[in-house]
C-alpha cells in the first residue's frame, strides 16, 4: 500500500497583416509574414508539399462530443490532404471545431528527426540545437528565453506508453536575444529529454520498469505476446495476467518530470506532481538531479503517519511531492505547495511556502490538514491574502491499482454530478491570518485557474477556472489514454467564474464567465501583474465557439468582467469574441503572456502572447508572437520556425535571461 495513497491529479485563415519593413529600421533575416491563406498554401506547396499517394484510415474529421461518429472529409479537406497543403479558409469560416484525425495523431508522435533531416535530433537524448528562421517581424522589446515542457519520449524499445501523459519529458528552449549593433538577431533552439533516474534505468533496460501515473507499467514477458509496433502506432494492451505477474504490488510510481518548467531564483526546474522537481542547467538543459527547493522538500515517499507517530516512520516515507502549478505573485514571490498523504487519518497534509527570488530563499511557510481528502488538487488560485483549492469529486479504487491493472489516475472514479469542495487558506506571508475553511460549490470539474482577487466592494473572493459542466463522465482523463486524447469522451471545457463570501463561508455564484458562452477554451492566463487582481482580459487556447469538445487550433481573448452574459444554445456560435484561428490543419498549445520591456506593468495590453503552433502540412512547429496592443484577430506579427515538429506540450515559462532568472508562467 506504500504508494497507493501517494497520488495526485494530473491534469492540458492565417489572415495576419504583414508588417511593412518601414515600421522598424532594424534589419532582420526574416521571411515576410503571409497575409492570406492562398499565399500560405502556395508557400507550403513550393517548400514542403509532397503529394500523398494513399489516403490513411485516419483521413476523417476528428470526432467530438457533438459528432461522436466519424465523418468523411469535405472535398476541400481531402484535396488538402492529398496535396499535403492547407485548404483555403477564412476567419469567418473557422471556429467550428474542425480538424483531421491523422493530423491530430501526428501531433502526438514521439520526438525524432524529420525524414528530410535525419540527423537533426539525437534519438537517445533528444538533443538538437540550431538557429531558427523568423517569418514576419520580431519586436525589439521581446527579449529572453522561452522554456517548454511536456511528454516527448513516448515509450521504450518500440513499445508506446499506454497514456500520453506517461511519456518521458521533453524540454526545449528558444533564445530570443537583443538585436546586435547591426540590428540582426539570431534566434536559437535547444532541446533535450529530462534524464531522470527512472528515464535512464528504463532506457538502459530497454523496457518499462516503473508504474506510470496513467497506466503504463511493467508486464511479465513470458506471458506477453504483444507485437511492439513502434512508438508512433497505437499501443497494444498487455494481457491481464502479464500485468498482474509483472507488476502487482509494485507501487513505485515513475517521476516523468513532464508537466511544468519554471525559471526562478537562479534555477530552472521541471515539475511533476507526484514527486520532487528536477533541476536543469539553464544554458545546456542537461539534467542536474532532484531539487528540494531551498531545503523545503524531503526526498522520500509522500506518506506520513502523523505528528504523534513521526518517530516510528521508516526512512522510505515521510517525504513530499511538490505541485506542478506554483504561482508567481506581482510582488515577485513564488508561492507553491507540497503534499503528503496521512493514511491513518485519511487526510492530506499540505504545506504552503513562499520563496524570494534571490537565492530561492524560503520566506514563509504554513502547514494544514485537509480532512477526508485522498488526492492532492491539481492547481490553485491566489489572491493578496488567500489560497484557493478546488477538491473535485473523485474516489480511489485501490484494487485495480495494486494489481497493476490500472494506473493510479485510471483507478479514480469521478462523480460529475456531485458538489465540489473549495478550501480557502491564508497565504503564508499574509498579515491577515485566518482559520482555513471549506465551502460547497455546485457540481462541476475544475482543471486550471487563470487568476483570483478580493473584490474591493464586497470583500468576496472571485476566481476564474477552466472546467467541465456537470456531466455523467466517470473516467478521469481516461480519454487521454490510447494514442492521443479522444474528444468524444472529454466534456467541453469552459471558463467559469466562482464567487465566495468569506464572511458567511458560502458560495455566492458559479457560472460560465461573462463573454465565454460556448467558447471551448483551456490553459487560460492573464497578464502576470494581474495574477491576484481584477483584470479585463483572460487569454487561452481556443477549440471552437459553438460549445463542442474539439482539439485547439486558435487563441482567444475573453472579456471576463464586462462580456455578454446572454445564454447560448449548444451549437450556437458566440460571435462576440476576439479570436484568431490558424486553420483546420493547425494545433496550438498553452500561451504565455510576456510584458513588454519598459512599459507600465498596470497596462494589460502592453504585452505579447507567445504560443507554440503545429503546422500539420509542413510537419513542423513555429512560435507565434502576437502583439496584445492589437486585436488577436489581426494575427501574429511573427513566427519563429523550428526545423522539426515537437509533440503537443503542456506548460512553459518565459524568462528575461537564460541563467535561471525569474520567469512568467501559468
Amino acid at each position: 500500500m506504500k504508494k497507493s495513497i501517494a497520488i495526485t491529479l494530473i491534469a492540458g485563415a492565417i489572415g495576419a497583416e504583414a508588417l511593412l519593413p518601414s515600421q522598424n529600421p532594424r534589419s532582420q533575416h526574416v521571411l515576410p509574414l503571409k497575409s492570406t491563406v492562398v499565399e500560405q498554401k502556395e508557400t507550403v506547396v513550393e517548400n514542403e508539399s509532397k503529394p500523398r499517394s494513399q489516403p490513411s484510415e485516419y483521413w476523417k474529421i476528428t470526432s467530438s462530443t457533438f459528432h461522436p461518429q466519424p465523418r468523411p472529409l469535405t472535398s476541400d479537406l481531402a484535396e488538402a490532404m492529398e496535396m499535403n497543403t492547407h485548404p483555403t479558409e477564412s476567419q469567418e469560416e473557422l471556429g467550428q471545431g474542425l480538424s483531421i484525425e491523422s493530423d491530430w495523431r501526428e501531433n502526438w508522435h514521439t520526438y525524432e528527426s524529420p525524414a528530410d533531416d535525419p540527423d537533426l535530433i539525437d534519438d537517445d537524448t533528444g538533443y538538437a540545437e540550431y538557429e531558427c528562421e523568423v517569418e514576419g517581424y520580431l519586436p525589439d522589446d521581446l527579449q529572453g528565453t522561452l522554456y517548454r515542457n511536456g511528454p516527448g519520449k513516448f515509450g521504450v524499445n518500440g513499445e508506446r506508453v499506454q497514456h500520453v501523459l506517461d511519456a518521458d519529458a521533453l524540454v526545449y528552449k528558444i533564445d530570443i536575444p537583443a538585436p546586435d549593433s547591426s540590428g540582426e538577431r539570431k534566434v536559437k533552439f535547444l532541446s533535450r529529454f529530462v534524464s531522470t533516474h527512472h528515464f535512464e534505468e528504463e532506457q538502459k533496460a530497454n523496457k518499462f520498469l516503473y508504474r506510470g501515473t496513467f497506466g503504463t507499467g511493467p508486464s511479465f514477458e513470458g506471458l506477453d505476446s504483444r507485437e511492439k509496433n513502434g512508438l508512433n502506432t497505437d499501443p497494444a494492451e498487455p494481457s491481464v495476467l502479464s500485468k498482474i505477474v509483472g507488476g502487482a504490488f509494485n507501487t513505485d510510481i515513475k517521476n516523468s518530470a513532464n508537466t511544468q518548467i519554471i525559471s526562478f531564483g537562479g534555477k530552472v526546474l521541471t515539475l511533476f506532481e507526484a514527486g520532487l522537481p528536477f533541476r536543469l542547467d539553464p544554458i545546456t538543459l542537461e539534467t542536474l538531479g532532484e531539487d528540494t527547493m531551498g531545503g523545503v522538500l524531503k526526498a522520500a515517499l509522500p506518506v506520513k503517519l502523523g505528528k504523534d507517530l513521526e518517530e516510528f516512520e521508516p526512512d522510505f516515507i515521510g517525504g513530499d511531492a511538490h505541485t506542478a502549478h506554483p504561482q508567481r505573485c506581482p510582488d515577485g514571490n513564488l508561492v507553491g505547495w507540497s503534499w503528503s498523504q496521512l493514511p491513518i487519518s485519511k487526510s492530506l497534509e499540505v504545506t504552503f511556502t513562499e520563496w524570494a527570488e534571490e537565492n530561492f530563499d524560503p520566506l514563509a511557510t504554513s502547514t494544514f490538514e485537509i480532512p477526508n481528502c485522498a488526492l492532492a488538487p491539481h492547481d490553485m488560485a491566489i489572491t493578496e491574502n488567500s489560497i484557493i483549492f478546488m477538491i473535485n469529486a473523485l474516489e480511489m479504487n485501490q484494487l485495480p491499482f495494486l494489481l497493476n491493472l490500472k494506473g493510479p489516475a485510471g483507478s479514480l472514479a469521478m462523480d460529475g454530478r456531485k458538489n465540489v469542495k473549495a478550501w480557502i487558506f491564508p497565504r503564508p506571508s499574509s498579515k491577515n491570518q485566518f482559520e482555513p475553511f471549506m465551502v460547497d460549490v455546485p457540481a462541476c470539474f475544475s482543471i486550471h485557474f487563470s487568476h483570483g482577487y478580493e473584490d474591493e466592494k464586497t470583500g468576496n473572493l472571485v476566481t476564474f477556472f477552466s472546467g467541465w459542466p456537470p456531466s455523467d463522465s466517470k473516467d478521469f482523463l481516461g480519454a487521454w489514454g490510447g494514442f492521443c486524447p479522444d474528444f468524444r469522451q472529454i466534456p467541453p471545457t469552459f471558463l467559469w467564474r466562482l464567487e465566495i463570501d468569506p464572511k458567511e463561508k458560502r458560495t455566492v455564484s458559479l457560472d460560465i464567465a461573462p463573454g465565454c458562452q460556448n467558447i471551448c477554451t483551456e490553459h487560460m492566463l492573464v497578464h502576470p501583474n494581474f495574477n491576484t487582481k481584477r483584470c479585463e482580459n483572460v487569454y487561452g487556447t481556443a477549440s471552437n465557439v459553438i460549445g463542442d469538445s474539439t482539439p485547439p487550433n486558435g487563441y482567444v481573448r475573453l472579456k471576463v468582467e464586462r462580456g455578454n452574459t446572454r445564454k447560448l444554445q449548444p451549437g450556437e456560435p458566440n460571435e462576440d469574441v476576439d479570436a484568431y484561428w490558424f486553420g483546420t490543419r493547425y494545433f496550438v498549445t498553452e500561451p504565455i503572456i510576456v510584458p513588454k520591456d519598459g512599459r507600465d506593468p498596470n497596462d494589460e495590453d502592453a504585452a505579447f502572447l507567445l504560443g507554440m503552433v503545429r503546422d500539420a502540412a509542413k510537419e513542423k512547429n513555429f512560435l507565434a508572437v502576437f502583439d496584445l496592443e492589437k486585436d488577436l484577430k489581426e494575427g501574429p506579427v511573427a513566427k519563429v520556425w523550428l526545423r522539426s515538429g515537437v509533440p503537443h506540450g503542456i506548460h512553459g515559462c518565459f524568462s528575461k535571461d537564460s541563467n535561471g532568472g525569474s520567469s512568467v508562467f501559468c
